[in-house]
């Protein structure tokens, strides 16, 4: 007996499973979905990953390094650094994760510069400095966390 009654709830229990695929089945065949949308076949607004890798800028020819730094990401300031009197190169190359921002790096009484790090591509700034006398100063760069960035200050190589 108590074998027939275990054998009938098993079989009830296969039945109600069966019934309940069907239901199932049948809501999905007739688009009553609760899914998400499939996305629509238009183009995407979204911008393509960057085809050129992060590096760090060119040494000048006849130039030297006197700060290399990066990859970095945001904020970053530095210690003191000396300066030669003459010509100074500051170079910069930045890529943003997404949207375009602005990179900014600032030199201690002297001034500073921003540049605008694309989603896209690898942007690469140079800026040439000409020192009356030599000096010694602060550099602080200053952008978004999603902002990767290289920057190298150079002086003649003497």
């Amino acid at each position: 007996m108590k074998r027939e009654l275990l054998m009938h709830a098993r079989r009830a229990a296969l039945i109600s499973a069966v019934l309940l695929c069907g239901t199932l089945a049948a809501c999905t065949e007739k688009g009553g979905s609760d899914g998400p949308e499939p996305p629509s076949p238009s183009a995407s607004t979204v911008a393509p990953p960057p085809q050129e890798a992060l590096t760090a800028p060119e040494v000048e020819p006849g130039f030297k390094e006197i700060v290399s730094e990066g990859p970095h990401r945001g904020v970053m300031p530095f210690g003191t650094i000396g300066l030669p009197k003459g010509e100074i190169w500051i170079k910069v190359n930045c890529i943003s994760r997404s949207k375009s921002v602005n990179l900014e790096l600032s030199l201690e009484k002297i001034g500073g510069f921003s540049v605008g790090c694309s989603g896209v591509s690898v942007e690469k700034t140079a800026h040439q400095l000409n020192l009356e006398a030599a000096r010694r100063l602060h550099f602080t760069v200053n952008t978004e966390d999603s902002v990767r960035w290289y920057v190298s200050i150079q002086a003649p190589a003497r």
